[in-house]
């Protein structure tokens, strides 16, 4: 299994993966790097290069929306600047064509990783989020091992956890930590936002079987 997601991922990555101008490397690189890990002996694995990010380096080019997400499954990091607006709908790009779509902070879909979230119905889960409070049903849209989109329904509901602060490259946010559990297929997914007023500073959000959670926080 390992093997089939490993060379699925390098059918999809090849040719990505050139560094930074800031000297890290990009998103898809990370993926691919990892996957290629799996083909090799434990013994043989280095450890993985530290990765460091500062609000001067993902911001420098850039005077727009920036968000920086981690994927922890992948062992994978990058920033992605938005390069469109349209509507609630914010596109943000890395620098070697990993997207985000997200809608209110909320994830709208993926591209790039293999095992994408093609789209989803979260006007519930955004109106919830906003309260503090809800019981609400969700749609999750994946590609299927046929090629086929296919609907995922959640049931879910949101509960209000309380008061934190939050630390995004140096600068605090006073947010309230709301906590999503979802019932997909028999089995329970949990996505955490943390929100001061609409905004949700920071979220983590479950993408896919093969992703896992997306960590997504906006720097500016």
């Amino acid at each position: 299994m390992h093997r089939f997601i490993a060379l699925g991922l390098m059918a999809l990555l090849a040719g990505c993966g050139s560094p930074s101008v800031d000297g890290t490397r990009p998103l898809s690189r990370q993926i691919l790097d990892q996957s290629l890990a799996l083909l090799k002996p434990k013994a043989a694995q280095a450890a993985p290069e530290p990765e460091v990010f500062t609000r001067a380096s993902v911001t420098k080019d850039t005077t727009g929306p920036v968000i920086l997400v981690s994927a922890p499954k992948l062992k994978a990091k990058a920033s992605l600047n938005m390069i469109q607006e349209n509507g609630p709908t914010r596109t943000y790009v890395s620098d070697d064509g990993i997207v985000l779509l997200l809608q209110h902070g909320l994830l709208a879909g993926s591209r790039g990783f293999g095992d994408d979230l093609m789209s989803s119905e979260h006007a519930a889960a955004h109106r919830a989020i906003l309260k503090g409070s809800g019981r609400y049903e969700r749609v999750l849209r994946h590609i299927n091992s046929q090629n086929h989109l296919e609907a995922q329904a959640l049931s879910c509901s949101l509960t209000d956890h309380g008061a934190e602060t939050v630390t995004i490259l140096g600068h605090k946010h006073g947010v309230l930590r709301r906590v999503e559990t979802c019932d997909l297929a028999g089995r329970q997914i949990e996505n955490i936002f943390w929100v001061a007023e609409e905004t949700i500073w920071k979220s983590q959000q479950w993408v896919s079987d093969q992703i896992g959670s997306l960590t997504i926080a906006h720097v500016q």
